[in-house]
């Protein structure tokens, strides 16, 4: 799970600043986070056991808040919203069919244990310096005439003063961190984010399937409109080429010149249609000698920096390679760019693994992912594998299309 900063804050501040964070609101927070354990598990027992299963909910809400104390914020709830115009009963049932009420209502039973033991410490932790320290008013206050007895109580306070207040807050983010184990795992902010990214995928994927579609319509066009009628002229001339051989043999040579034309014309058309959609060097040379062949045929410089990149799995090439391409056809076509560099590199080690593909033009920027499909249809490639696209394009350039593809091991 994520770490929020919330839950951290203590600990930055007691490795990196162990002196000046005495100095700091952080000791006060934290005492006052443990001394309010047993106020809290009180006023729970008493008036929240007769909501039984459900008991657990109003003390995780109030717990998250009382985070904040330890952190920076209140931590986020776990509970999902019941469906529109549901009851109150409706929602008793749904609360009590979601696993964060009853870790909510263990966080209660053990805050009822935990109190105790907070509390005894907060008397120690506090109780014992203050008293060291208070000693010469109390001796003023029994009467006493010489407070000067009471120096070596001030020097033993103020030496027990700083190992108390490092223990407190301890004990206090240690404190926190059950807490939001209890109140925020699993779901919280991972499962939101989870979310977010399976509506994302959900999406692009609707988006490719629409996308298939409609290049299957284009292909079929395209073969109907180019390679298909070269072809059918072929058969034609073949044809008149046959039945006049022997009565008229120069125009049937003729008509055959006229079909091997054709022949070539269609031949290249369909080697043109194939290359979009899988180059053949892709298939037998790699990633690398695929992208290296598609920047010979650009009307702008494009340099490759492939970085020691091997074989990869056919998806992950296939994408990586389209990626390149459209980035590389955008940059041409709407950048007024002079240059492009594409880059390729592996990072990560076992299943982390991942390829970084990274598209730079020189051209004048301000590219808008909302202007045009192109980049929308780069994201939607590389959501399908799990990856991510990010741009960077300001005003007077460059523009940069960053693709990471998990490449797994």
């Amino acid at each position: 799970m994520r770490e929020n900063d919330a839950e951290t804050a203590l600990w930055p501040a007691l490795v990196r600043r162990p002196v000046a964070v005495l100095l700091t609101p952080w000791p006060w927070r934290a005492l006052l986070y443990l001394a309010t354990s047993a106020p809290v598990a009180v006023a729970w027992s008493v008036l929240c056991w007769p909501l039984l299963t459900l008991a657990g909910v109003p003390l995780g809400a109030v717990e998250r808040r009382r985070l904040a104390l330890v952190g920076g914020a209140p931590a986020p709830s776990p509970h999902t919203p019941p469906p529109p115009g549901t009851g109150p009963s409706g929602w008793a049932r749904w609360r009590s069919r979601e696993a964060a009420t009853w870790l909510e209502l263990a966080h209660g039973l053990l805050l009822v244990l935990l109190c105790v033991v907070e509390l005894v410490l907060v008397v120690l932790l506090a109780g014992v310096p203050a008293a060291l320290l208070a000693s010469p008013l109390l001796r003023a206050a029994q009467g006493a005439d010489n407070t000067v007895t009471a120096v070596p109580d001030i020097l033993l306070g103020l030496a027990v003063l700083p190992p108390a207040a490092y223990l407190t807050m301890v004990l206090a983010a240690g404190r926190a961190r059950l807490a939001r184990a209890l109140l925020t795992a699993p779901q919280g902010e991972e499962l939101a984010e989870l979310g977010e990214r399976l509506v994302l995928v959900s999406r692009s994927r609707t988006r490719i399937v629409d996308g298939f579609t409609a290049e299957r319509r284009r292909i079929e066009r395209d073969l109907h409109d180019g390679a298909q009628q070269r072809l059918t002229a072929l058969v034609m001339r073949l044809g008149m080429a046959a039945d006049r051989f022997d009565e008229d043999p120069d125009q049937a040579r003729a008509l055959v010149g006229q079909a091997h034309a054709d022949a070539r014309a269609a031949l290249a058309e369909l080697r043109e249609l194939v290359h979009g959609i899988h180059p053949a060097a892709l298939t037998e040379r790699g990633l690398v000698a695929a992208l290296e062949e598609l920047a010979d045929t650009q009307q702008v410089e494009v340099a490759v920096a492939a970085g020691g990149v091997g074989r990869l799995p056919d998806a992950v090439e296939s994408t990586a390679y389209f990626c390149a391409a459209e980035a590389v056809a955008n940059a041409a076509r709407h950048s007024g760019a002079e240059t492009v560099r594409v880059g390729l590199r592996v990072g990560g080690a076992a299943r982390r693994r991942a390829l970084l593909l990274t598209v730079t033009d020189d051209g004048r920027g301000g590219a808008d992912p909302g202007r045009g499909s192109g980049l929308t249809g780069l994201a939607d490639r590389a959501a399908a594998l799990g990856g991510r696209v990010s741009l960077t394009s300001p005003g007077g350039g460059p523009t940069t299309v960053e693709v990471r593809i998990p490449c797994g091991s």
